[in-house]
């Protein structure tokens, strides 16, 4: 989730067999200034823009993105050499080489260190699908990347309510498991929370894309548009994906959600944390999140160099960016899981396992589409793929009792 110095133990107890679930969708097209038609992708409704496959419609709004794109997420793990860890990756594919198959599912269990595997009942686990689809081939074309980084105490799939849906958009999404704050290492006790750390598996993972985009390595080869890479968090995750966006020169967008926790960026600090990003950039956060302070946010907005934005969801808690407010729906969510194995969740951590889930929060499935929609128009305005920022005006308008706050200064 967010800084490790809040309640190290407490963020654990709120994920313990937490399973992530995808909402679905209805399926439609997306915007660009090419005009419609087969494409490079061979897929109805893709263009080549720039070089890369680009869905298209035939008018840009605040709502273009809120449903699936044409593709289909076709999902893959790969690992990273030089300490193993997995990346989970997500890409456009042919939508007709999705029909008939099912869909990828996981188990959070998956993360558990043995000794808490060892207290589930056998055969324990709920699975979640996630909206995405194993063994499909790559779409022809040229797309994107996108490094998705989860937050503290989290894991790779965290948020597959966006990761696998960017994949219809036409982004290539490699998520790797941060070993040094992950949910095993959190749950083992094996923390080693840098900045350092984070970063160096940050770039890893990109420098790993960069080798399966070269020539006859294997189904991403020639794939790749490596000089459009956004990184993109949450939480943890954000916070990284802003310190990457200033020191590494391969990234050249960012999006922090529920990222920039510490009240603007630490400039007083030395390394990647004290370094404001210069990159077109966007910070999201909820006005009732209590893991990463909607003002400090705004601090660390006014802090950017244009062009940048913030997006703010009304009534919106720490885990409208993740899909954790919607598992087991019907056994009491989080802590109904935790009882269900026989895990006592003390009634100070109560409020922790739940930031964002609560009745009075603003349910999940409501801002999900403001998030798809605020953060693919993003990434498609910065890429260049659209001619204006029509697909950011007027979120207010199109998300009511939603979007709170939609201020931008300068266009990319």
């Amino acid at each position: 989730m967010a800084d490790p110095s809040r309640s190290l133990r407490s963020i654990p107890w709120t994920l313990l067999v937490v399973l992530l679930a995808l909402a679905g969708g209805a399926a439609a097209l997306g915007v660009a200034t090419a005009g419609s038609g087969s494409g490079s992708a061979g897929v109805p409704g893709v263009a080549t823009v720039s070089g890369d496959a680009v869905p298209t419609v035939s008018s840009l709004g605040p709502t273009s993105f809120v449903h699936p794109g044409p593709f289909a997420a076709g999902e893959a793990t790969i690992t990273l050499p030089y300490d193993k860890a997995p990346v989970e990756i997500w890409y456009p594919a042919p939508p007709s080489s999705a029909r008939g198959r099912p869909q990828a599912t996981y188990n959070v269990a998956t993360w558990l260190p043995p000794s808490l595997k060892a207290l589930l009942p056998p055969g324990f686990g709920v699975r979640y699908r996630t909206g995405a689809y194993r063994g499909l081939p790559v779409a022809s074309g040229r797309f994107p990347l996108v490094l998705f980084s989860h937050g503290f105490a989290g894991f790779r799939d965290q948020s597959t309510f966006l990761t696998s849906r960017l994949a219809t958009w036409g982004f290539v999404v490699a998520a790797p498991d941060y070993l040094a704050t992950d949910l095993t290492a959190v749950l083992s006790g094996h923390l080693a929370a840098t900045t350092t750390a984070n970063v160096k598996e940050g770039e890893a993972a990109i420098s790993l894309m960069n080798h399966e985009n070269a020539p006859h390595v294997g189904p991403w080869s020639g794939h790749l548009d490596l000089s459009k890479v956004a990184a993109i968090g949450h939480s943890l995750g954000g916070e990284l994906s802003e310190q990457l966006a200033s020191v590494d020169p391969e990234v050249t967008t960012f999006i922090g959600m529920a990222g920039a926790s510490v009240g603007g960026f630490a400039g007083h600090q030395a390394g990647a944390i004290g370094r404001v990003p210069r990159k077109p950039g966007m910070l999201m956060v909820g006005t009732k999140d209590q893991v990463a302070s909607p003002l400090g946010i705004a601090r660390a907005y006014e802090d950017l160099r244009p062009p940048k934005r913030l997006v703010t969801l009304k009534g919106a808690g720490h885990l409208v960016f993740s899909d954790i407010c919607q598992l087991a729906p019907g056994q009491g969510g989080l802590l109904g899981v935790a009882a269900q194995v026989h895990i006592t969740v003390p009634p100070s951590l109560v409020p922790l396992a739940s930031d964002g889930c609560q009745p009075t929060d603003l349910p999940v499935t409501e801002g999900w589409p403001a998030i798809r929609q605020a953060v693919t128009a993003q990434l498609r305005l910065v890429f260049g793929f659209d001619r204006s920022a029509a697909g950011l005006s007027g979120l207010r308008r199109a998300f009511p009792g939603v979007v709170a706050v939609d201020d931008s200064v300068g266009t990319p």
